[in-house]
């Protein structure tokens, strides 16, 4: 099973009772943990990508292009936190209190559970999958970044409100539009590696999950899998290998 198929299914009965409410970002893990967006965003953009590599050969100008699969999508959206919104006049009122008496809730709570979510939590070696859930929207993944500008204080210096700017790396799956997840090869293969290529995305292509690397590296003896010359000819083994 791969890497978004194992986050989407996770959070598949979570994710029914949430669309076309308020933006959500859910938290893969022994729990589902739910971190809502206090503002809907006003836009957000998807970038998806195929990976290829090159090949020169010595009688032509032209190199030998090979497509080695789907690569990963790319989310960025600007997430917008306010400790309280100006939504009224008794609002407006309130936030100005707030700023000169320094009583105003501080975001910094919310802001930190997602910069969490970037670094590498309990006895894994990676961060937490997340699925980041809008309406017909299930992008699951991993949170590459996430950038956070402050704009507001109060007169202690408590930040009131803040854009943080989230970018996801993984799969959108929209609502009905998932495709069949990759079959695992029942066959030993041999793959070359490239400088588009990482024993991640290798396994994520041969085996439909990045989680399964182990395979490749146990079967290659490699130590660092950071530390693969370009050039490097990997055995892909089996799923039953």
């Amino acid at each position: 099973m791969g890497l978004t198929s194992t986050l989407t299914n996770a959070a598949t009965r979570a994710i029914t009772s949430l669309v076309g409410s308020k933006a959500v970002i859910m938290v893969m893990g022994s729990t589902t943990e739910q971190i809502p967006v206090q503002f809907n965003p006003s836009q957000y953009s998807i970038v998806d990508r195929s990976s290829f590599s090159q090949q020169e050969r010595n009688k032509d100008e032209e190199p030998v292009i090979s497509y080695n699969g789907k690569g990963f999508s790319t989310l960025s959206v600007s997430l917008i936190f306010n400790s309280d919104e100006f939504f009224s006049i008794s609002g407006t009122i309130k936030k100005a209190e707030e700023i000169l008496t320094g009583s105003g809730k501080d975001i910094t709570t919310t802001i930190n559970k997602i910069t969490a979510l970037t670094r590498i939590g309990g006895d894994k070696h990676e961060p937490p999958g997340c699925v980041f859930v809008w309406g017909s929207l299930q992008f699951a993944g991993f949170v590459e970044s996430v950038g956070v500008t402050y704009t507001m204080f109060d007169k202690t210096g408590k930040p009131l409100r803040a854009t943080a700017d989230l970018v996801m790396k993984g799969f959108n799956y929209a609502a009905g539009e998932r495709n069949s997840p990759l079959q695992s090869p029942d066959r030993t293969k041999a793959r070359t590696m490239t400088e588009d290529t990482d024993i991640w995305s290798m396994a994520e292509k041969e085996y439909g999950s990045s989680r399964e690397w182990r395979r490749i590296a146990d079967a290659n003896d490699v130590m660092n899998p950071l530390d693969i010359p370009i050039g490097t000819i990997l055995k892909v083994p089996s799923i039953n290998g």
